[in-house]
């Protein structure tokens, strides 16, 4: 099935109402139950889930630009997806996606994000977009095949078995989720200045959990990425 023909399976406006109810965010095997017409959308192989995966994030990623002139913000993630109002303009719009929260601290210039959020959004930000414009990019519907997307799918379901830890190790290093390594990297750098052990006792263990996190993303993040 081309990517036109899948497109029109899903039901934007039930998709729509599905967000607008939602009460925490939602895994995308909701959105897809809720979405597409055909409900046997799940029980198919691989490449067709893989494209069925793609035509509904190019759906969720235009509801986004939609929603944002209805000053709301459409989250959109495999495992989080979630639809909020922003808080007005005087309250940092920095949005945690675990928790479905902005952080509606008080902002004290034009950026739209509290000081502490201010330094921190710069890159994710270019990493959503990069998300965003992979869906867009329609080619990439069709450059899988049957044992690519079942490479795609089983990476996304290794994300799911070990999520708690990867969330974990996240938390502690003190950034959002992130799959380009450059970003972990350059937060260790920043942690271990902050919190190395040379500095004394009470930095030591800190440096230690800060270590271990560090070194489980290495280790995990390439191998989810080649699945």
């Amino acid at each position: 099935m081309n990517f036109e023909e899948n497109l029109k399976r899903i039901n934007v406006e039930k998709l729509k109402e599905f967000l607008s109810g939602l009460k925490t965010p939602c895994y995308e095997t909701e959105l897809m139950r809720a979405s597409f017409q055909d409900k046997d959308v799940l029980k198919c192989d691989s490449l067709e889930l893989y494209q069925n995966h793609f035509v509904l994030f190019y759906v969720l990623y235009k509801l986004q630009e939609e929603y944002y002139k209805e000053d709301k913000y459409l989250n959109v993630h495999f495992m989080r997806t979630f639809l909020s109002d922003y808080p007005e303009y005087s309250k940092c719009r920095f949005y945690d996606e675990h928790t479905g929260l902005f952080c509606r601290a008080e902002v004290l210039d034009t950026s739209g994000y509290c000081a502490f959020h201010n330094n921190k959004v710069g890159e994710y930000e270019i990493e959503q977009l990069s998300a965003k414009y992979f869906y867009y990019d329609i080619e990439n519907y069709s450059k899988l095949d049957r044992d690519t997307a079942e490479q795609f799918i089983n990476g996304a379901w290794e994300i799911l078995i070990n999520y708690k830890k990867i969330e974990e190790s996240f938390q502690t290093l003190e950034i959002p989720e992130s799959y380009d390594l450059e970003i972990i990297k350059k937060q260790f750098r920043i942690l271990a200045k902050k919190y190395h052990p040379d500095l004394g006792e009470s930095t030591h263990k800190k440096f230690n959990d800060v270590n271990r996190a560090y070194r489980y993303l290495m280790q995990t993040i390439p191998r989810v990425k080649k699945k």
